[in-house]
């Protein structure tokens, strides 16, 4: 049956002004909506207005450790009313949920990192959101003339979920490119499994030789590894399970707001603390790691 209180037009309106942050959920349901036309409704329907609630939930500001417990809540509620929501994986519409959660528990922090680098006269801003990821430079010329004349460089890059970063130029002689270099690498799993763990340790060790300051995240909801199988031997620098639990056909565990908050203040401190000063640790600690 129709939801005549709907209104399509009304919807993708309030989507088109709303999302000026990287809030990568919303869009999903945007693309959806543009693609249905006035034609949109029943499950749509429900979707937007239970995403209308969850934005309007995390309109409070800060990462206070109470502020983060009521967007977790928040986050629980939502997924909730769309669990049974019939899109496919390839859409990523349950997917990127988790992806547009972790813009609203970084935001804050980061709006103040940048406001006091404008403050300092510093050019650069920090970005936020799904990247293609600076993982290494090459040189590719056709042979030793063409080499001479132009050095033909390449740059490797990979998909990032989520990101803390900045842009970087890259000259080499008059070749000039863009890139987006992470601080804070953030894979988003549903669940990862032993294939998809392998895939993270891979990926880790790819943007850390980019830069290996970045710290390497993997957030998923369920764990679906064996435990006999331990990560520490990759260059993964944790991964968080919100769920605390392997993944089942039926579940009513939610997401522990202790797990996010954890989360947080790992990529806080990450964010303020020194990265690379090694006299100082030598003189202090005797430690140059």
């Amino acid at each position: 049956m129709r939801d005549e209180s709907f209104k399509p037009g009304v919807a993708i309106q309030w989507l088109e002004e709303e999302l000026a942050g990287d809030q990568t959920h919303g869009r999903n349901i945007l693309t959806k909506l543009r693609q249905q036309g006035e034609s949109a409704g029943g499950t749509l329907a429900a979707v937007f207005r239970a995403y209308r609630e969850w934005v309007e939930q995390n309109r409070v500001r800060g990462y206070t450790p109470d502020v983060i417990r009521k967007r977790v809540e928040a986050l629980n509620q939502y997924k909730g009313k769309v669990a049974d929501a019939p899109f496919s994986p390839q859409s990523k519409f349950h997917s990127s949920i988790l992806e547009e959660f972790l813009y609203y528990l970084f935001r804050d922090l980061l709006n103040e990192i940048n406001q006091k680098s404008a403050e300092e006269n510093v050019s650069q801003t920090i970005g936020v959101g799904g990247i293609r990821a600076y993982s290494s430079l090459y040189f590719a010329p056709e042979n030793l003339p063409a080499f001479l004349r132009s050095p033909r460089m390449r740059i490797h890059e990979k998909d990032q979920d989520f990101a803390i970063y900045r842009r970087v130029e890259i000259q080499a002689d008059g070749e000039r490119r863009i890139v987006n270099v992470p601080v804070v690498s953030i894979e988003c799993k549903t669940y990862i499994d032993k294939t998809m763990l392998e895939g993270s340790v891979a990926t880790a060790e790819k943007i850390k030789m980019g830069n290996p300051y970045c710290l390497f995240i993997v957030v998923t909801e369920w764990y679906d590894v064996s435990y006999e199988v331990d990560p520490k031997y990759s260059r993964i620098d944790q991964i968080y399970v919100l769920r605390r639990e392997k993944r089942r056909a039926s579940t009513s565990s939610l997401i522990h707001a202790d797990v996010v908050i954890d989360l947080f203040e790992l990529v806080r401190d990450h964010l303020r603390r020194e990265w690379s000063q090694i006299e100082e640790k030598v003189k202090r600690e005797g430690k140059v790691l």
